[in-house]
C-alpha cells in the first residue's frame, strides 16, 4: 500500500481569521497622525489668544494712559479760598469809606449848644461810672444837632469789638436807659481808631 508524501491544506476557517488581521495592520501603518486641536475663537477667548500668541514686553509696552479729566476733576472742583490779608484790605476799605462819610456829615453839622452841651454831659457820666467803659481810651466826646460822636483807641480789633459792646450795654442801661438812641460804630483800622456815632432822640444817622 503505497503512502502519499503531500502537505495537507490550510482548513478554511483559518483563511477568515487571517484576513482581518492583515487588514487591522495595514490600517494601523498607513493611518494618518491626528491633527491638533484648534479651539473655536469666540470673542472672549480670542482676546486671550491673541496676547499668548504675541506678549507684551516691557520695551514695547505702551504707557498707562490715566483719564486726565477725571482724576483731576476732585482738584479742581476744590474751592480755592480768599486770602486773608486780602480780605482784611477789602473790609478796611468799606469801613473807612464809612468812616469818612460819618466824619463829614457829623464836622458839617451845625452845634445846637444848648441840646449838645447837656448830652455830652450825660456821656462823659456813662463813662466815667458804667462798668467796662471807664477802661476806654477816649480821645473825644463831643455833639452837634442832630447827633453826638465819641472817639476812642482801639490799637487791636479785640480792643474795638470790646469797647463796641460795653458801649451798647451802656448806652441801653445806664440811669436805666436814659441814654438810649439809635448808634453805630465806625472804625479806621489802620489807625487804630474807632468813632461811636448817637442819634439825637427822634433823628436818625444817614451816613450808612
Amino acid at each position: 500500500m503505497n503512502r502519499h508524501g503531500s502537505n495537507n491544506p490550510l482548513p478554511l476557517w483559518g483563511s477568515l481569521l487571517v484576513l482581518p488581521i492583515l487588514a487591522l495592520a495595514v490600517y494601523l501603518h498607513f493611518k494618518p497622525a491626528p491633527e491638533q486641536m484648534v479651539p473655536e475663537l469666540t470673542p472672549l477667548n480670542a482676546v486671550a489668544q491673541s496676547e499668548a500668541i504675541a506678549p507684551r514686553s516691557v520695551e514695547t509696552a505702551g504707557p498707562i494712559v490715566v483719564d486726565a479729566p477725571a482724576a483731576l476733576s476732585d482738584v479742581s472742583a476744590a474751592p480755592v479760598g480768599l486770602d486773608p490779608e486780602v480780605a482784611r484790605t477789602a473790609v478796611q476799605q468799606v469801613e473807612n469809606s464809612v468812616y469818612e462819610r460819618a466824619t463829614a456829615m457829623f464836622e458839617q453839622e451845625p452845634v445846637d449848644v444848648e441840646w449838645a452841651a447837656a448830652y455830652e454831659q450825660s456821656l462823659r457820666a456813662m463813662f466815667a461810672q458804667y462798668q467796662g467803659l471807664q477802661r476806654v481810651s477816649i480821645n473825644s466826646i463831643s455833639c452837634h444837632t442832630s447827633m453826638c460822636r465819641i472817639e476812642v483807641f482801639t490799637p487791636r480789633d479785640a480792643d474795638a469789638d470790646f469797647f463796641t459792646a460795653m458801649f451798647y450795654d451802656g448806652l441801653a442801661n445806664f440811669r436805666a436807659g436814659e441814654l438810649k438812641a439809635e448808634a453805630a460804630i465806625t472804625r479806621r483800622m489802620e489807625q487804630g481808631m474807632t468813632s461811636v456815632y448817637v442819634a439825637r432822640k427822634d433823628h436818625t444817622l444817614g451816613f450808612y
